[in-house]
Order: C-alpha cells, then structure tokens, then sequence
C-alpha cells in the first residue's frame, strides 16, 4: 500500500481506537490489530481474552475475511484495501451500537436496577411482589423463587424494621443480594443472547453485501482487465444489475473482433502526450499534538475515597448510620463538616492542540493526458450496422480512457442531446449498458452535439479535451456560430476535432472542419485514415 494511504489508514485506526465506542480501549486497540494481521498475517500477537463481545467480532472478521477471492482483490488493489477497512470499522461500531441500544427486556432491566437501590426497610414491606414477578418470568428450574419466599418468610416477622430481630437484619440482606445477583446473571445472559443473535443477523448480511461486491468486481474486471486499479469500491451504493455485465460483456466481444476499431480506440490515446508543467505550490502544514489532561467535570473511574458531602456517592458503610437512630446524628454531623466517606472519581480526557505553517513548494511534473468528449449520432439513419459499430467504438474508447485514467463525456444526438459524464466507471456501469442498450430514432442535428461539446470545453473538467464525432454524416448544415467556436478551439486552445464516418456518403463540406477524419466501411472491416489540411500522420504529431 502506497505510504500515503496507509498513513490515513493509520489515523484511522488510531481514530477508532481512541473513540469507537465499542468495548473498551484496549479491546477496540486488539480488534484494530486482529483486523491488520487479516491483511498482513502475524504482524501483532493477539492474547486470548475471555470477552464474549469481543470472541464474536474476532469470528466476525475470520468470516468475512474467509470470503473467495477477496484477499486477492485487497492485495492487487490499494484503494479497495483502504476502503474495505473503512467500511469495515464504521460497520463495527455501527453494529456494536446497534445491538447495544435496544432489546426486548429494557422492562425487566428497569425492575432489576429499581429493586437494587430500594432500601432494606422498604423491601421488607414489599419483597412479596418481587417474589411473584420472579416467579412469572423465570422457571423453577432457571431461579427457586420458592426458596426465597420461604426464607424471607422465616425472617421477615414484621413490617417495621425496628420490630426484626437484630441478628435477622443480616441475614435478609444477604439472602436478598444473592436473589438480585442471580436474577442479574439470568437477565443479562438473555439479553446478551438476544443480541448475539442479532449480530449474526448484521454479520450474515454485511458478508453477504461484501460477496456480492467481490462477485461484482470480478465481473467487471472480466470485461475490463487491465484497467481495474482505477476502479472504486463503494459499499453504500446499490450492486449493479445483471442485464448491464450481460449488455457490456456483449459489446466486449464486439470489439475484441473488431480489431481495426480496437487499433482505432488506441490510436486516440496516443494523440495527445502527457506535457511537462511546472507549479508552484503553496500549502498549510499542521502540527497536531495531544495529551492527556484530567478532566474535572467528568465521572468514569473511581481512583479512591475521600471526604466531602457528596450524597450520590457514598460508601455503603456511611449509609447505615442511617439505619439507627443512634447514629443518624453522627452521619448529619458527618454531613454538615462534609466528613463522609464518599467515592473519588476521576477521567481523562484528549485535548489536541495545532500549529499551522505556510510552506511553499515548486516541481515539475507530467500533466494527465486529456480527457474525451465522443458525440454519437443516434439518428434513424444509423439503424443496423453502423449502430453496431458505434457502439463498439465507444466502449473501446471507453476502456482506452479508463486505462489511462482519462475522463470521458458520451453525448448522444440527433434530434436532440443526452449526455453521461463517465468520470467515475464503478458508478456509471448501469448508464453505459443503458447507451448500449439504446435504440435510435429521428433526424440529424449535429449542431446541438457540437454546442455541447464546446460548453464542456469551456469547463475545468473537459477544457483539455479532444473531441470525436461519430456519424454517418448524412445531414446538410451546421450551424455557422458553433463552427466559429470550433475554429477558435482549434486555433487557439489545441483542441482536436477528430471524426468517424459509418457511411459511403457523408457531406465532405462538414468534414473539412475536422482535423482528422476516419472512414470506415461497414461492409469491409478495416478503418481507412484520411488526412485533411495536408496533416503529418498522427503518430507523428507534436502538441
């Protein structure tokens, strides 16, 4: 993986570390590094911990990773790698607080932590409701509500609490912790094997999502071997239907049998070189630091005890000067000098500070190519052999320009213009079969495609561009304005207006505005090169 995304794979990783939000830091810090011997084996040794939230994602990830062929993709392609890494950290932590949120015995869970605080003296008057709610929710073979009920019976002689035994005290308390401890342990293994359930249903579909994604990126590496290092990956959007492979791989096949439009497909790439430009740089460098401060507003661990009049926190052994009357006035007195025992609590929190410096940097370096604007005439005359052969050139010129990393804007015309702006190949497959797919109809207007193209010209994004015309050129006029504005892309911003002519009889007056043209006979397969303006031949060309 090139240094730079692996840098940002890095802060990444640090990112999730530091605040995932799932687990804890040193569990998020062993997942991050069970995830990176995934893609580099045995970089880090993982200790065997005893976490079942933890076990689950570590199985989570040996599933997703076991997928076919997705360890061959990550390895040919940077970019995937980084951004399945991505996706896979955010789906984490998304699932992790998914689970987490919501469960079918929030209810239950409330009781639990009500019945925890209530104080012994209340209890007593009202532990034969709990008993029965215990009792209707749990068999006797899971919690022996029975034996609970007869015990506090046997202890539990009156309702005051000054009216119990002393010795009795104790005893209820004891017998009462175990009751809530073992109904907490049988609360939260259902909980916790409602959400297990749920995160095999959020791991089946997230594996299922990432198959398909593997199957579908071979399907077009397929089609469009060697050019895939600059295809994308996006889980977000919807996978690609089946009828596009079926219509682009129909086309592919097209043109591999068509050799001459293939050679023809290259010799546009080899048109306009890459340039030597230098630029002057200026660019912000930010130095980040952080560190750890003690944050005084926060509560997260305790760190000892101290004294203060902080009621909240408390030590049990304080609040049961409470509970006799001998001692309730030492525990206000206690209170008033703020001399209770009370927990001591503290956190940390990361508090990053930046230094920005102006630095300026001067390079050369080798311009992109351009990119291509192809105008494709859709009209009724092209029905049959030339529609053929249009669409076969344009996927061809399509593969070229993805090759070398150069844009492509498709316009259809005839009577009127649609346009597909091809920069980005992994989102725009569904558009280029819906063009393959296309039938043509209506008359001829070239000027429409024309204005098109010269508007793109004007733009950052196509303003380098050459621009090819493929049509029979069986029409009569061209508007004199467009023409004006090809004449001075040409003069004076080096534009190349090259065309392809599907037909016997095209209008030559409109071809001698072209640079270039290229004839090609439907019934002959070869593409024969006809220089206008007493031109070199193209490979020869100097920009």
């Amino acid at each position: 993986m090139n240094k730079d995304l692996q840098d940002r794979l890095e802060q990444e990783y640090e990112r999730f570390i530091e605040f995932g939000g799932l687990l804890n830091r040193q569990m998020r810090k062993y997942l991050v590094q069970y995830l990176q011997n995934q893609l580099e084996p045995d970089k880090f040794v993982i200790p065997e911990l005893d976490d079942q939230y933890f076990q689950y994602f570590q199985k989570a990830l040996d599933r997703l990773f076991a997928i076919k062929e997705l360890i061959p993709i990550l390895q040919q392609n940077d970019k995937i790698s980084y951004q399945l890494v991505l996706d896979t950290l955010y789906w984490l932590r998304k699932t992790y607080k998914k689970v987490r949120s919501k469960h079918p015995y929030a209810d239950e869970e409330e009781r639990l932590g009500s019945w925890s605080v209530t104080p012994v003296h209340i209890f007593i008057k009202r532990w034969f409701y709990l008993i029965q709610y215990l009792r209707g929710i749990y068999s006797k073979e899971e919690l022996d509500a029975s034996f609970y009920e007869n015990r506090f019976r046997e202890l539990i002689t009156a309702e005051q609490i000054e009216e119990i035994p002393q010795e009795n005290r104790p005893k209820i308390d004891l017998i009462l912790t175990d009751l809530l401890a073992q109904w907490d342990a049988l609360l939260y293994a259902k909980i916790f094997e409602y959400q297990l359930k749920k995160l095999e249903e959020e791991q089946e579909q997230y594996a299922q999502l990432l198959e398909a994604k593997v199957e579908e990126y071979q399907k077009l590496m397929q089609i469009i071997n060697p050019v895939t290092d600059y295809l994308g990956w996006d889980m977000s959007r919807s996978l690609w239907q089946e009828t596009s492979f079926d219509v682009v791989k129909q086309y592919d096949d097209l043109l591999q049998d068509e050799q001459s439009l293939k050679q023809l497909a290259d010799l546009l790439g080899s048109m306009r070189e890459a340039e030597i430009e230098i630029e002057e740089e200026e660019f912000e460098k930010t130095i980040i630091r952080q560190e750890w401060v003690i944050d005084e507003h926060s509560k997260a661990e305790i760190v000892g005890i101290h004294e203060s009049d902080d009621l909240n926190n408390l030590l049990s052994a304080e609040v049961g000067l409470l509970s006799n009357q001998e001692t309730e006035m030492l525990f206000l007195k206690k209170f008033a000098d703020k001399n209770l025992l009370t927990f001591r609590y503290e956190d940390k929190k990361l508090v990053q500070s930046e230094d920005v410096l102006t630095e300026v940097n001067q390079r050369t370096r080798m311009k992109e190519k351009g990119p291509f604007i192809v105008c494709v005439d859709t009209s009724e005359s092209m029905t049959g052999r030339p529609e053929q052969l249009a669409k076969v050139l344009c996927l061809g010129v399509l593969k070229m320009a993805i090759k070398e990393n150069r844009r492509a804007y498709l316009i259809n015309f005839s009577q009127g213009i649609k346009t597909l702006d091809l920069f980005d190949i992994a989102s725009s497959i569904n558009e280029i079969a819906k063009f393959l797919r296309m039938s043509f109809y209506g008359g001829t207007d070239i000027s429409l495609a024309l204005y098109e193209a010269i508007r793109q010209l004007r733009s950052n994004d196509y303003q380098d561009a050459d621009v090819l015309i493929i049509s029979d050129f069986i029409m009569y006029k061209v508007n004199n304005d467009v023409l004006q504005d090809v004449k001075y892309f040409q003069q004076n911003k080096g534009t190349q207006f090259h065309s392809l002519t599907l037909s016997s009889e095209p209008n030559d007056q409109i071809l001698d505005y072209f640079d270039t043209n290229w004839l090609y006979d439907p019934k002959n397969k070869g593409v024969i090169k006809e220089m206008t303006r007493g031109l070199k031949t193209i490979t020869e060309r100097e920009y």
